[in-house]
């Protein structure tokens, strides 16, 4: 019997094709239990699950040509192959921290199913097997940092051109070495030239004398780890070397270290004086009009007065015919609302320089006060029902005069906007150590977008605008009332839907303390 001589065995390369879909799942088991990935990943795909087949090929295809003599050429073209594999793998965006994580788990799984499959490596072929590994990390580490930098720089151009757009300047602080760097915007806006060297103690200087101080504390509290870091205000600066006077906006960061100590602090600087100018102007227009309505008031006060006194004497003793008495009762009834309408004018130029409308408390049934007022509407207006309820008591500290004012504009305007034929419902009840004045009317309910202004002054709804003639005023009712309320202590709300109607709720403490 003729011996058969010994069997060849099959290379490394020809068994790794065999059991290379074992490796592969070796490999991602491994890849999703990894317990230094950032978060769980079981029910996930590993990073590079579409690369590392193509991988493995370029392995196998240089273990092969490892074996065969004169066949560095090969071999070196495999290695290639695995570079240019990596570098396309690195353009689908991956991060550099899975990447190595999961090529490392790549040699680890071929070690072991090495071990596994009883596969011998020689010393060459495990060197293959390492430089094929290490030329795909190391490719991928330097390609992703390439591309990195590049997206980086790309979005610093980025951010140079939007900043340089919206003029907005940049600057960075290092709280340890007190080292700022300011960009050419930042010294422009505090009057240096472009190549100006600049430190903290520079910036400082810059400040307004005004504002430096509080701008001092600003910093100091924005680095304590207890503030979050957040630097945010605005202020003036004068020019270091133009003198020029400018209102900045300021955003700012500081970073701390794992101790709590600031190590950076970051931020923005934006040139806002023309807006502080125009809000300046803004002021002295408001101002100027108030200054001139008050003159206005009280230069017409004073022929009103006359007017009135007339008329009311004409009534009394004048003995007049019918017609005549019509028509004097009219002068008198327009002088009276003339009358109104100064006093409100009065009252906004007082809550405007003052702050709040003042008053003058005592003690009061605020019942009784409530029952007046409306009993002189109910007169001026027969043919609207005007339902009072009084439930408590209505014992406190009120100002008489303006709380009769404030019962007055709001049961007016419920008037004003009520269906026809509806009645006007006002209800007076405690609630703790307040008294609620509620008056309710059914009718179209105030449009959302008005309810935010609705209590500032010169507020006119489209309709009222247009009746203006009838006599409803300047649209200074329920900003009045509004004050008037503040002034007490209290506040004043309102609640409006077409279904339920409207309804506005003043709160009267019965004790309150006046704010401004």
């Amino acid at each position: 019997m003729d011996d058969a001589g010994p069997v060849s065995q099959p290379s490394p390369a020809s068994r790794l094709r065999s059991c290379k879909r074992d490796v592969l799942d070796r490999w991602t088991r491994r890849v999703l239990d990894d317990p230094r990935a950032p978060t769980p990943r079981r029910d996930e795909r590993p990073v590079l699950v579409d690369a590392v087949p193509a991988l493995l090929e370029h392995l196998i295809e240089a273990l092969a040509a490892s074996r065969r003599a004169g066949e560095e050429a090969a071999l070196r073209g495999a290695y290639e192959r695995v570079e240019d594999h990596a570098r396309r793998c690195v353009t689908q965006g991956h991060c550099i921290e899975a990447a190595l994580r999961e090529l490392s788990h790549l040699r680890a799984a071929l070690i072991e199913e090495f071990v596994a499959q009883g596969i011998a490596l020689g010393v060459a072929e495990a060197q293959v097997l390492h430089a094929v590994v290490d030329a795909s990390m190391w490719t991928s580490a330097l390609e992703i940092e390439r591309a990195t930098r590049v997206a980086l720089e790309d979005s610093g151009a980025r951010l140079r051109l939007a900043t340089q757009a919206g003029g907005v300047g940049v600057w960075d602080y290092d709280p340890v070495t007190g080292k700022l760097r300011w960009d050419d915007r930042c010294r422009e806006v505090s009057g240096l030239e472009p190549a100006s060297d600049v430190d903290y103690e520079l910036f400082l200087a810059a400040i307004h004398p005004d504002d430096r101080e509080r701008v001092q504390e600003a910093v100091r509290r924005s680095q304590c780890p207890e503030s979050g870091g957040e630097y945010s205000m605005e202020y003036r600066l004068v020019g270091i070397r133009d003198r020029i006077e400018r209102w900045v906006s300021v955003q700012g960061r500081t970073f701390f270290d794992a101790a709590g100590r600031s190590v950076r602090m970051i931020g923005t600087v934006m040139d806002i004086s023309d807006r502080k100018g125009a809000e300046a102007a803004r002021l002295e227009e408001l101002a100027f009009r108030d200054r001139f309505l008050a003159a206005l008031s009280h230069y017409l006060r004073t022929p009103l007065t006359a007017v009135t006194l007339a008329s009311s004497t004409l009534i009394r003793h004048g003995n007049l015919t019918p017609r005549q008495a019509t028509s004097v009762a009219g002068i008198s009834a327009s002088a009276r609302r003339m009358a109104r309408t100064i006093d409100d004018l009065l009252d906004l130029t007082r809550s405007r320089f003052g702050g709040s409308i003042p008053i003058a408390r005592r003690p009061g049934n605020l019942h009784e006060l409530c029952k007046g007022a409306i009993d002189e509407l109910r007169a001026m207006h027969e043919g609207v029902p005007i339902r009072l309820d009084l439930r408590g008591s209505g014992a406190g500290l009120w100002d008489p005069e303006r709380i009769a004012q404030m019962v007055t504009n709001l049961v007016q305007n419920a008037i004003d906007h009520a269906e026809p034929g509806s009645a006007v419902r006002v209800a007076l009840r405690p609630r703790g150590a307040d008294v609620l004045i509620e008056v309710h009317n059914k009718g179209p309910a105030i449009a959302p977008e008005r309810l935010a202004t609705l209590f500032d002054p010169w507020q006119v709804s489209p309709e009222e605008g247009r009746a203006r003639s009838a006599g409803r005023g300047l649209g200074l009712g329920l900003f009045i009332a509004h004050q008037i309320a503040r002034a007490h202590g209290g506040a004043l709300e309102v609640a409006s839907k077409a279904e339920l109607g409207t309804t506005f709720t003043a709160r009267l403490p019965r004790r309150g303390t006046a704010r401004g």
